[in-house]
């Protein structure tokens, strides 16, 4: 009867953990909004790959991965985060990639061209540029994914 009820109880805690868009233990702040919403993006690349073995293409391919990255999600549907379309992931381990990754440019915050921020790297990590420095960056896939409402996932 004890472990039940300890179970009964921390059971809503896993779960909720376990659905958090957060980095572990990082709440989501103003500030930090982009770049929370570009880790959730590169995961839903990651997993996209990993799911259908071939990249993404638009906003919508992503809808099925809400329930685990709403955050980057959202930020795509809104154009708050733009992600390029058809970028081919190699390493769909979880974490950072692992693997030599081509040092390109795969999400980024929508003012990022004009005023500079966080970009999303093809290894999935993220890092500041001006906006001088997205000019001269690389950038991965066939053009930039339309922002737009996803149909809900199956």
């Amino acid at each position: 009867m004890r472990s039940f009820l300890l179970a009964t109880l921390l059971l809503p805690i896993g779960l909720v953990a376990g659905c958090s868009s957060e980095p572990a233990g990082v709440p989501v702040t103003q500030a930090n909004q982009a770049e929370v919403a570009l880790s959730d993006v590169g995961q839903m690349f990651r997993q996209y790959t990993f799911n259908h073995h071939k990249p993404p293409t638009k906003v919508v391919d992503f809808a099925p991965l809400e329930a685990v990255n709403p955050i980057g999600l959202k930020a795509l549907q809104d154009g708050d985060v733009i992600a390029r379309s058809g970028v081919v992931i190699q390493d769909v381990d979880e974490g950072p990639a692992t693997k030599d990754s081509p040092d390109e440019v795969i999400a980024y915050a929508k003012e990022v061209p004009t005023s500079g921020g966080p970009v999303l790297m093809h290894n999935r990590t993220i890092r500041q540029m001006t906006a001088e420095e997205f000019k001269a960056a690389k950038l991965a896939g066939d053009g930039d994914m339309a922002a737009g409402a996803a149909a809900k996932g199956k």
